[in-house]
């Protein structure tokens, strides 16, 4: 139970940081742009799940990159909790608002089967954006976001294709392969490895978050 009730307390955070920050007008702006993005040709599927990734690294950004949040975590760990309670309950905070946002895309496209493959993608993304932010900061977190809106829906098999892929195509090809990209979770309700994909960097990304947090215990 003392486990429950320090992921929750850290899970609250998000409300005052979607009222007194720019994450709600952020989260807004994305969502109005991936519509529009939608209105004009783009695939509706890939537009539901750009939100999901998209907002679980913005809501990330928001709620584990400021520069007093690891302060924050410090004084935390001073109280009776853990660092596996923290990780989890900023996860939850960054997953819920990136799950609104996977719903809204949902019902303004008409992909209600994109529900499944959106939510998981939200999952997974923010697990492993949580540890990149919390071990490199915000940076990462823009770098993910880039990578993830640029090549994110984009098999890694068309960039080895290439004429000459070089390291850093080889490189590009390897991390969609490997990491949690969108192309993975476009079938997923026909595909449990790709379930278990998402799953596992979900996992994955919320113990390496526990384990940075673990790092400042003091």
């Amino acid at each position: 139970m003392r486990f429950l009730r320090c992921a929750r307390a850290e899970f609250l955070l998000v409300f005052p940081r979607l009222a007194r920050t720019r994450f709600g007008i952020s989260l807004l702006a994305l969502c109005a742009a991936l519509l529009w993005l939608g209105e004009q040709g783009f695939d509706s599927l890939t537009v539901v799940l750009q939100a999901s990734a998209l907002g679980a690294i913005v809501g990330t950004a928001f709620l584990a990159g400021h520069e007093h949040d690891r302060p924050a975590i410090l004084v935390a760990l001073t109280h009776p909790t853990s660092s596996l309670a923290i990780a989890t309950g900023r996860w939850m905070a960054l997953f819920a608002p990136a799950a609104v946002l996977t719903v809204t895309a949902c019902v303004a496209t008409g992909r209600v089967d994109g529900l499944l493959p959106g939510l998981l993608t939200a999952a997974a993304v923010g697990g492993c954006t949580l540890g990149a932010v919390l071990l490199f900061g915000s940076a990462a977190a823009f770098a993910l976001f880039i990578c993830m809106a640029v090549a994110g829906s984009v098999p890694p098999e068309r960039l080895v294709d290439l004429a000459r892929p070089g390291v850093l195509r080889l490189t590009a090809a390897s991390a969609l392969e490997l990491g949690p990209a969108l192309w993975h979770y476009r079938d997923i309700a026909h595909d449990l490895g790709a379930v278990l994909h998402a799953v596992a960097w979900t996992g994955l990304g919320i113990l390496l978050s526990s384990a940075i947090v673990s790092r400042h215990k003091p």
